[in-house]
Formats: structure tokens, sequence, C-alpha cells
């Protein structure tokens, strides 16, 4: 028997009826490894952020622009949140302490979000220098830099048994009843919405959620285009103005067009219907593909906000079917009618 099984033929027939059950166990593997995969998505703006924190969205905006950093407005929102306690403080972002004053020195908002926002971005580029993943410069904000230091040396990912770890060294080092909140990344991430991508929501009453979204982009008609505006008081840019509208029905969605097409389901020209977005490529020179986006509002034209103004656009013009990127959606206002 052990000869025929290891001669040439005895190992094909080996071959033959192993095979079935190698092939069941890769694909038993392939599934759980793809069943286990953390779903993708882009962060919004929490709905549970209050108004007093959310009355500088444009500022931490305008401010995290600066650095190419502006996808993390919703991030920087919600450690505000956190920090502030949602209240209207005068150090909103707690950052005193981050150029050397005491607690609570500054006492004014938009230098406080100055001061927060060039420290994150200090943060994120240690982060970026030593491969550790976000979560640990998160909690690097309640912590300082040095439990960046810590995580790296100790497998690179934050975990809340780490968190306590560094807390319990620090207090021994400094003779402290406590050092920092262990449980920070969890504290700021209970502000951050998230929207999964290629998700598209159904909502009860989608005609009149179309009409509500129309109706808030059409009072903005004629208005100019502000790049980075998102309010009324600024006017918008073409993401902004997506933002707010939809926001007017419990929509939040990502900051930017390209997270806005991340995010959203994609669909052919076909399958388009009002409501749906259209996204654009190479518009201006923005380091990723998706420049800027419309709101399809049928009869060959969208409704957005581009070089021109807010209004409607012609979307037979030459210069917008020559920079023509793709199609999306992200609520469904056919009220689950066709597309």
């Amino acid at each position: 028997m052990a000869k025929l099984l290891f001669s040439q033929g005895g190992r094909k027939l080996l071959w033959l009826v192993l095979a079935p059950f190698f092939l069941f166990f890769i694909l038993i593997l392939a599934f759980v490894a793809e069943d286990t995969k953390p779903p993708t998505g882009q962060y919004t703006i929490g709905s549970q952020l209050s108004e007093a924190v959310l009355q500088y969205e444009e500022i931490v905006y305008g401010a995290l622009l600066e650095y190419e950093l502006e996808e993390h407005t919703p991030l920087v929102l919600a450690i505000m949140m956190q920090e502030s306690g949602g209240t209207a403080s005068l150090d909103v972002m707690q950052a005193s302490e981050s150029i050397g004053l005491p607690p609570n020195t500054i006492t004014d908002p938009v230098y406080s979000i100055e001061v927060g926002v060039a420290h994150f971005e200090k943060v994120l580029a240690k982060r970026e220098r030593l491969g550790v993943d976000l979560d640990t410069a998160i909690q690097s904000y309640n912590y300082g830099s040095g439990y960046m230091d810590f995580v790296a040396a100790n497998g690179g990912k934050h975990s809340a048994a780490l968190a306590q770890a560094f807390s319990e060294q620090q207090v021994a080092k400094l003779g402290w009843q406590s050092y920092g909140d262990p449980e920070y990344v969890a504290h700021v991430k209970r502000y951050i919405g998230t929207m999964r991508d290629g998700e598209v929501l159904d909502l009860a009453n989608a005609t009149a959620d179309f009409q509500v979204v129309y109706e808030t982009m059409l009072q903005f008609d004629g208005y100019p285009y502000t790049f980075g505006g998102m309010s009324p008081t600024t006017s918008f840019d073409c993401s902004g103005l997506m933002m707010w509208a939809f926001r007017k029905i419990g929509v939040n969605l990502p900051r930017t067009a390209q997270e806005q097409y991340n995010a959203s389901q994609k669909i052919t020209a076909e399958e388009l219907q009002p409501g749906d977005f259209i996204f654009f490529t190479g518009t201006y020179n923005a380091g990723r593909p998706v420049t800027h986006i419309g709101m399809y509002v049928g009869n060959g034209k969208m409704f957005d906000a581009n070089g021109g103004g807010i209004g409607f656009t012609d979307l037979n013009n030459r210069y917008w079917q020559e920079h023509l990127y793709g199609y999306g959606r992200i609520v469904d206002f056919s009220g689950g009618e066709g597309g």
C-alpha cells in the first residue's frame, strides 16, 4: 500500500483524493477573512455634538485645510466636544498645555482651535513616522506624544490595556494620583458619526425629504462659491453645500467630495435619479481623483456650487462632460421605486 501511495501514480491518486478537501479549506479561510474585515466607511459629523461645538465647524475645517488634513474635521470636532464638555468654554480644545501654558490660559476660542489643530498635526506626523494606528494618535492628544513611543514599542496598535498600562506607568513615575483618561479614545469616538461605504439610506418620507434637500439648496441659488465654505454665513463649496442640505433630513455626509464619493453606492448613468450625486475629476489640483460634486435634479441638470457660483448646471456642457468621474447614491429618494 505504501509503495502504491508514494509511487508516481500513487501520488496522483492521493492528490485527487485530497484536492477537494484543500480547496474547501481554502474557501473557508477566504470566507472567514472576508467576514472578519472591519467595515470601511467615512467619518461624519456626530449627531451628539452640541451647538456650542458645531458653531466652530467652519473654523476647524479652515484650520485643518492649511495642513491638508480637512478630512479629519469630524474627529477634531469630537475631540473639542470631549475637551470642552460641549460647553461654550474659551479654550475649547484645551490647547494651552500643548504650548507650555497652564490649563485654560488661552481665552480666545479661535486661537485655541489654531493651537489645537497645530498640535494635532504634529501628533499625526509623529504617528506617521512611528507607524502606529490612528487611535494611538487620538489617545496621545490626552496623554501626550510619549504614549505613541510606548505603543510603538508594544506592537504599534492602541488598546485599552496599553492605555491603562501607560497611565499606571506615569502615575508611578510622577507620583500622581492619576494620569489622563485611559478611555479617551472611546470617549472621543462617541461623538463621531460613520457612514459605511456604498450604504444607501432608505428614508420613510423619501419624496418629502428630497423636497427638503432641494429647497434648502435652492435658497442659495446665486450665492458665490467659497472654497472651504459650509454655511450660509460664508456661502459654500461643492461638498459643503451637500453637507448642509442633507443634514436638514438627518443625513450627515463626510466633508470632502472624495469622501462623499467613497461613501456612495456607485450607480450608472441609466440608474441616475433626482437626489443622486454626480462626481467630477480634475476640476482643480486637489491631489485626489474626485474634485467636485453636484446633486442631480433631473432633465440633464445638477445643482452645485462651482467657480461660477451656486445654482443649476447643464450636464451637457462640454467642460463637465470632459471631467465626469462617476455617479453615486447615498439616499434613495424614490421611496423604493426604481433605481
